[in-house]
């Protein structure tokens, strides 16, 4: 039974071509188009543990976890609004999907609003009963892939101005999620800064002491430059938001530490030389869940 505290799910699909859908809580149907039941793979993300084994151990020794896809199954029913027939309402939600385009599931919760990344896997399944354009609503069966398996809240953000143009300060960060995050930076020249890269304990690299305080300093910017550091591995380390090609400018250095998971709120060393005052730095950090609510 619901209680005092309980409230309606909202269920929104923002469409890779801008529009929204509202499926489930307030607002509902209100293009047309409402949320099922039975909707599968959107709680815990999927994984596949790994474990080594050879021809005399007895057991297997534990190599890792891999992080996979989703395959998530849904259906929705379609009908008509005052406005527009089931035919339109049903074209306009499948322009919202694509297979090579993200579209995104938002679900907010009275303490939580995240969105997962969508593709259509395959086509949508639609197997009428009767006319539909008779009877204004049919179902249609919906199998989509999140390549990408988190859930995403708006990241936090930190910032510091210098004041002199050759002075230090600090940025405060923090993690409340179930998963290690990467941050991003986004500063402005002209001048070199030194950005951290603490490892937190973490000693994926063998370094959690010697790396307890690591920076890194980076190459010397030109007036008017913005550059963005994208700590992720996975992603283009250095780029300029002008499209100048610039990540050789490190000279194999790279940034080795995420956020754990659960961080509470930390102030990271920053300083710049060889700038103006007014030049400031800015750090995102991401909010990644295995969720679509709690674990806060």
């Amino acid at each position: 039974m619901p209680t005092k505290n309980s409230s309606r799910t909202i269920v929104q699909i923002e469409g890779c071509n801008g529009s929204w859908f509202t499926l489930s809580g307030p607002g509902m149907g209100k293009e047309g188009v409402f949320l099922g039941t039975n909707v599968e793979g959107i709680y815990d993300a999927p994984v596949k543990t790994i474990y080594t084994e050879h021809a005399n151990q007895i057991g297997a020794s534990f190599a890792g976890v891999k992080n996979l896809k989703r395959d998530i199954v849904f259906g929705v029913t379609i009908g008509d609004t005052d406005n527009s027939d089931w035919q339109k309402n049903d074209s306009e939600w499948r322009k919202a999907w694509s297979y090579t385009k993200d579209s995104k599931l938002w679900i907010e919760t009275n303490d939580s609003r995240r969105y997962l990344k969508l593709r259509l896997a395959e086509q949508p399944v639609f197997r009428p009963e009767r006319d539909p354009n008779l009877m204004q609503v049919e179902r249609v069966g919906m199998t989509c892939v999140a390549a990408d398996p988190w859930w995403y809240e708006e990241d936090a953000t930190g910032e510091w101005i210098s004041q002199t143009g050759k002075d230090s300060g600090v940025v405060a960060i923090e993690n409340p999620t179930d998963q290690e995050v990467w941050l991003k930076w986004i500063f402005q020249g002209p001048g070199s800064w030194t950005i951290p890269d603490f490892s937190f304990g973490d000693d994926r690299f063998e370094n959690p002491v010697a790396h307890a305080n690591r920076g890194i300093q980076m190459p010397a910017m030109l007036p008017g430059a913005k550059w963005v550091v994208d700590t992720d591995p996975m992603e283009d380390t250095l780029r300029d938001t002008n499209g100048s090609q610039i990540w050789s400018l490190m000279r194999g250095k790279d940034f080795l530490y995420p956020i754990p998971p659960y961080t509470e709120r930390t102030e990271l060393p920053v300083s710049v030389t060889g700038s103006v005052a007014g030049a400031g730095i800015q750090v995102r950090i991401p909010r990644t869940w295995s969720r679509p609510w709690g674990l806060q």
